[in-house]
């Protein structure tokens, strides 16, 4: 019995010194936080990801300065708008210029109603009204409820089709002009059988009053033009960051393109760059977490670089749900050539994900990730911040982090034998097989005596 409580003892220690350690990871970030507050929050960069062995950054752990584990939580990503927007048309207000002449150098003249609507916009600039010409518009928006979240064009299709390049650019005073939109791309294309179309233009920034639509000078005008604004449904497109990565031939499989990304990114965009302009191509874009599976079908587009009319213009951003697959398959129909010569180039965006940590325990923390022994160990947002509902309702301090530093190395990325594991699991099977003989033998020797004792009763009950 006592050398069973001894391996119950040895046990007890190896399960002790299994608690993790930064040691056991392949890399780490030092965290700079002043410690004033319970809880910090970082944003996770493009490194991390490279590093992790999980896709849902399982393998990933917050230490303080005693190397002891702190509690951890990934806020929730903001999500894009999903409900389709009303879209309102606004009053165009066409601006005059002489040709070369500085659009903010007009004398503009405005005419108002009470409620502040624009009713008339009058402008001069230097030279006559014969050398003027139009240059841009003034859109009103002032009666919007809601800030606008992108323009939507439409205009009388003209023969060969419209190319071309926008500028909108908003005020609240007429005088005053921010950047929303540069050198936005408006196409109305038939080419090589397919119908291109993009007509609406993002903006950024604040809710304005009034915003101004321009265009390069030389650049043919839309005929019959309407602008309406689609406003925003609740909340405003997350930014986020982009990567470019080039890609190999597949061998044997023409039009068949792999890409590496070298991590887990949680990619929802993706753009494809092509070799070569005056090229559009229907693509299959494929994807999978390992080498050892099969391809599985992600999404199908039509992607195009085009240039008309002296300006080049470029397919949109696919919209992706590829979050956790590390490579990537473009699969380009051939018919017309493909791409031609070259490797396309994917440019791949995601929303950054942010951790929460409590700051227990003396600094300097460090964010360690990469093994591909360990096990999830983050906490839901709303136990770690229990009430937690929006990232707007609840303010968490901002800390940074430092270079990447190389702890255990890539050896921690490769699943390898557990030896604490196993000598734990031998320990406590050794010490059940020893308390199972020691039933065994206390079980013949308990038969034993009740035999003896069922024999000495028998020989007493003989007649003499």
């Amino acid at each position: 019995m006592t050398f069973v409580i001894a391996l119950m003892l040895l046990a007890r220690s190896l399960m002790v010194s299994a608690a993790e350690k930064p040691q056991d990871f392949a890399y780490a970030m030092p965290i700079h936080a002043d410690g004033r507050d319970g809880l910090y929050e970082v944003e996770i960069p493009a490194a991390v990801y490279r590093g992790v062995t999980r896709s849902d950054l399982g393998d990933l752990r917050v230490f303080n300065g005693q190397g002891e584990v702190v509690p951890h939580a990934f806020k929730p990503r903001p999500a894009s708008s999903v409900k389709a927007p009303a879209a309102a048309e606004l009053p165009l207000f066409p601006l005059y210029a002489v040709s070369g002449g500085a659009l903010d150098n007009l004398d503009v003249r405005i005419q108002r109603k009470s409620d502040g609507t624009i009713v008339n916009i009058l402008s001069q600039g230097k030279g006559t009204a014969e050398n003027q010409k139009l240059r841009a518009y003034v859109l009103d928006a002032s009666g919007l409820k809601r800030p606008a979240q992108a323009l939507l064009f439409d205009w009388q299709s003209a023969v060969g089709g419209f190319a071309g390049k926008v500028r909108i650019e908003g005020s609240d005073d007429l005088s005053n002009w921010h950047m929303l939109a540069d050198n936005a791309s408006v196409v109305s294309l038939e080419f090589g059988g397919h119908r291109l179309q993009q007509k609406r233009v993002e903006l950024r920034g604040r809710k304005y009053d009034y915003l101004r639509l321009s265009w390069p000078e030389n650049q043919p005008l839309l005929e019959r033009l309407t602008v309406s604004a689609e406003l925003a449904a609740g909340t405003v497109e997350a930014q986020r960051v982009w990567q470019v990565f080039k890609g190999t031939v597949v061998t044997g499989k023409p039009g068949e393109y792999a890409y590496d990304f070298g991590g887990y990114f949680p990619l929802d965009r993706l753009r494809v760059s092509l070799p070569q302009v005056n090229t559009l191509a229907q693509v299959t874009v494929l994807a999978r977490a390992n080498p050892s599976e099969d391809w599985r079908p992600v999404t199908s587009a039509v992607i195009y670089r085009l240039r008309h009319q002296g300006e080049e213009v470029t397919s949109p951003a696919i919209a992706v749900s590829g979050a956790g697959q590390r490579h990537w398959l473009l699969r380009v129909d051939q018919k017309g050539g493909g791409v031609g010569a070259g490797i396309p180039a994917l440019d791949i965006g995601w929303v950054p994900q942010k951790l929460v940590f409590a700051a227990r325990g003396a600094s300097p923390f460090q964010m360690t990730y990469g093994s591909a022994a360990t096990k999830a160990a983050s906490y839901p947002i709303r136990s770690l911040i229990p009430g937690y509902q929006t990232e707007t309702e609840f303010k968490i301090e901002v800390a940074s982090l430092g270079e990447q530093v190389t702890l255990a190395g890539a050896a921690r990325l490769r699943q390898s034998m557990d030896y604490k594991k196993w000598a734990l699991w031998g320990t406590l099977l050794l010490g059940v097989a020893l308390l199972g003989l020691m039933a065994y033998r206390l079980s013949r020797q308990m038969s034993k005596t009740d035999a003896n004792s069922d024999g000495h009763s028998e020989t007493s009950d003989k007649p003499k």
